[in-house]
């Protein structure tokens, strides 16, 4: 009986988590679409492990190498900008590096997208950009200081 309850409760919260993300360019990229492609790896959490964040739901969309879905991710990550409330950009070269975007939402959750473009890291450069959605009652100050820290 807990399993079916708690299975029950899962896909209660997925099409929910999935229908935040819908108006939203990047929903396109977070839809599943590319689940099956060997160059992206996506992590989705929801519940208790984020609450030290305060964060309520965390997806993430990594690629590497392949360089059209790279661009498609970086272009929805910026037609995504004008929703923003609260913003904090990086661009080297010209190129969006890294940014991180408040976006408007009901009620007192806010919703954040994340950007990070690892081939122009000064450090650590990889072929991959990735994008982070996140859900949570926490500012994007506080959140990027977390982040930070850990």
């Amino acid at each position: 009986m807990r399993k079916f309850l708690y299975l029950l409760l899962l896909v209660c919260f997925i099409p929910i988590a999935a229908m935040a993300q819908k108006d939203l360019h990047v929903g396109r990229i977070l839809n599943g679409h590319y689940k099956k492609n060997p160059a992206v790896t996506e992590v989705e959490i929801m519940g208790e492990r984020l609450r030290e964040y305060g964060l309520t739901y965390y997806h993430s969309f990594t690629v590497k190498g392949d360089q059209k879905i790279m661009e498609e991710v970086r272009a929805a990550f910026l037609a995504d900008e004008p929703k923003a409330v609260d913003k904090d950009v990086t661009n080297v070269g010209g190129r969006l590096s890294t940014g991180m975007y408040r976006l408007e939402y009901g009620g007192d959750v806010n919703r954040f997208l994340f950007f990070k473009d690892m081939r122009l890291s000064p450090s650590k450069k990889q072929n991959a950009v990735m994008v982070i959605y996140m859900e949570g009652y926490i500012t994007l100050k506080t959140l990027q200081r977390r982040f930070k820290n850990k």
